[in-house]
């Protein structure tokens, strides 16, 4: 059985031979895209792990012991359970020459509504999204929030954050994953904001739309 997957940083698209647990790595980006496993219902292993629609490598264990397996060789993990995969992955990344450093741009607020180039996400202040973990690759600033929204920064700049708020004045791509609220689901939703030749786009699954751009809006404000 196959499964399609499209990649949330670049929009690579693509098909891989599904099973019980695998993680992929986009085969364009080179980013960290899925993971799905029996994390909680069975065991974690033997889990494959993707470059595209390839198999780079694949995790074994034996009781406590855990390995990589590359090419018919046997890489010996420190780590196990979930914590392997994750070692497992960087180990096939430095194999490929994939480095992805991570920058600390010192995001200090905790969280609060979400306002893109003025439009806001629900009402103002009537909600409060927490962040739980950000990572910076020189690229794309990401920013993981405590009900499992992401948001996806592209090349911000202007950044001021504070306890109370963050703003980022400028970014060349938005783009904000969620579940509605009430939704029994795991499908993200999508809003993806660009700037084309000077005009601002929001797209969603109803459509593409243009919006008028306030030169005083920062690109990203939560507070």
């Amino acid at each position: 059985m196959t499964k399609d997957l499209e990649c949330i940083y670049c929009d690579t698209a693509f098909s891989i031979e599904a099973c019980a647990n695998f993680t992929v790595i986009c085969p364009c980006c080179k980013r960290s895209m899925y993971l799905e496993c029996e994390y909680g219902y069975g065991p974690v292993t033997p889990c494959r792990i993707y470059l595209g629609s390839e198999i780079a490598g694949v995790i074994e264990s034996q009781n406590t012991d855990y390995h990589l397996n590359i090419n018919h060789r046997k890489i010996r993990l420190v780590k196990t359970y979930l914590d392997a995969i994750k070692e497992a992955e960087e180990i096939v990344k430095k194999r490929l020459h994939i480095v992805r450093p991570c920058k600390d741009l010192q995001i200090l607020t905790k969280g609060g509504s979400l306002c893109f180039y003025g439009d806001w996400f629900g009402r103002p202040y009537d909600n409060c999204h927490k962040i739980v973990r950000t990572h910076y690759d020189g690229e794309i600033l990401e920013m993981q929030f405590d009900q499992s929204e992401r948001l996806l920064v592209y090349n911000p700049e202007g950044i001021t954050s504070t306890p109370q708020e963050l703003r980022i004045e400028k970014a060349s791509k938005l783009k904000w994953l969620y579940i509605p609220y009430g939704v029994r689901t795991t499908k993200y939703h999508t809003i993806t904001y660009t700037l084309e030749d000077g005009t601002l786009f929001k797209e969603t699954a109803h459509g593409k739309e243009s919006l008028s751009l306030d030169g005083a809006s920062a690109a990203v404000y939560i507070g």
